[in-house]
């Protein structure tokens, strides 16, 4: 792949992140090919291609989709939200790379996790319960504190809030590889049709493969 299809990839996995969450807290309910992708991108941290980290790109549909449709301008009811998350995401992703010491405590809290569920095999509900302490203990008191808006009594529930936080982990990880790949404020305003065109192709190979 190309810089820019790279970018697309971690970008689309910024924006699953995003789509999900909004679901989480409006609906009660996720995408749960899209969860289990995002969930297994935290963990591929020295993943040989930006593909890698989201293994199979079908896992990725969500947010291929709703970066078209976001990107190009066909936003839905919804997109203030998934719009607000996407852009604190990236705030705090860009915050993460500067500060070290939280970003290296992340890694290691996340190495942690991995090696555990491989050596006892957690279940998944056992790994996002760990993971979203994680993001309690490294992220929750970072800036801009990202404020989920939904139903209260889809919020309240625990394992809901969990995914939650695990998602948004997800999609700050999405935000640091863009970043990473030469993802830039600029780049995102300049590429969007670009991001668009690659985002849709990306789509159809996974629909003919």
């Amino acid at each position: 792949m190309n810089p820019l299809q790279d970018q697309t990839l971690a970008l689309a996995g910024l924006f699953q992140a995003a789509v999900e969450t909004d679901s989480l807290a409006s609906d009660g309910f996720c995408d749960s090919t899209a969860l289990d992708c995002s969930l297994a991108s935290l963990f591929r941290i020295e993943a040989e291609s930006t593909a890698a980290v989201y293994g199979d790109i079908g896992g990725l549909g969500r947010g291929l989709s709703a970066l078209v449709e976001f990107l190009g301008g066909q936003t839905r009811s919804s997109g203030r939200n998934v719009s607000y998350y996407v852009l604190s995401m990236l705030k705090l992703s860009r915050a993460l790379l500067r500060d070290r010491s939280t970003a290296e405590n992340l890694l290691e809290g996340l190495r942690q996790i991995d090696s555990a569920a491989r050596d006892f095999g957690l279940e998944r509900a056992t790994v996002i319960a760990r993971v979203d302490g994680l993001y309690q203990r490294c992220i929750s008191g970072m800036q801009p504190r990202i404020i989920v808006r939904g139903e209260a009594s889809f919020l309240r529930d625990e394992n809901t809030a969990m995914r939650v936080r695990t998602l948004l982990l997800a999609g700050i990880r999405a935000g640091v590889l863009w970043h990473q790949l030469g993802g830039s404020r600029w780049r995102l305003l300049w590429s969007r049709r670009d991001y668009v065109r690659n985002a849709r192709a990306l789509l159809r190979r996974d629909q003919n493969a």
